[in-house]
């Protein structure tokens, strides 16, 4: 009994060794080529302005194609969060309620994010489009619900929500960004 108290104590021992001599204390370990990273815990935002109290919980995972990105993205989470939680807030009901509306604010989301990390890494962000080919259609363009106005003549028109084409696409360390869950409380 004694030995084999000793071999399950040994065991261990080698197990806990390995695991942290393969972590090498450099942070998180990510796998070569397309990772998905999750955004943990889920954001929970109030949204609409002033009036009645208004919550969108957004369960997110952006993809990356490099294992650099990914360790990139891993290391920037904190301004990643903050950008999402000034974004998701700024929403409007009408925005929300369409399925055109979570498109356009998945891909705004995205270009915002490459923005805040290409910034933060020190790059400027038309450059690194030009020498990187991004879309230059809409150079400067910034999206509002403006250029998207429904015509006055309907008598009931569906809300304005902007189109997805009104984005600049910014390619940067976040190839995707998903809604895994999307839950509104109005």
């Amino acid at each position: 009994m004694n030995l084999l108290v000793k071999y399950c104590v040994a065991a261990l021992g080698l197990t806990l060794a390995s695991s942290v001599l393969a972590s090498g204390g450099s942070g998180p370990k990510v796998a070569e080529g397309v990772n998905y990273i999750p955004l943990e815990p889920a954001l929970v935002v109030n949204y609409g302005g002033p009036g009645k109290a208004r919550f969108i919980k957004a369960e997110i995972s952006i993809r990356t194609e490099t294992g650099e990105d990914a360790i990139e993205v891993t290391h920037h989470l904190p301004l990643i969060r903050d950008r999402l939680v000034s974004i998701l807030s700024a929403q409007t009901e009408e925005a929300i309620n369409s399925v055109e509306g979570k498109e356009y604010l998945r891909v705004y989301a995205l270009a915002e994010i490459n923005k805040a990390l290409l910034k933060v890494e020190g790059h400027d962000v038309a450059e690194h489009d030009a020498k990187h080919g991004a879309n230059e259609k809409n150079v400067g363009a910034k999206p509002t619900h403006e250029d998207a106005k429904q015509p006055e003549h309907h008598a009931e028109a569906a809300p304005a929500v902007p189109s997805i084409a009104d984005i600049k696409p910014v390619k940067g360390p976040a190839s995707d960004l998903y809604f895994n869950n999307f839950v509104v409380q109005k």
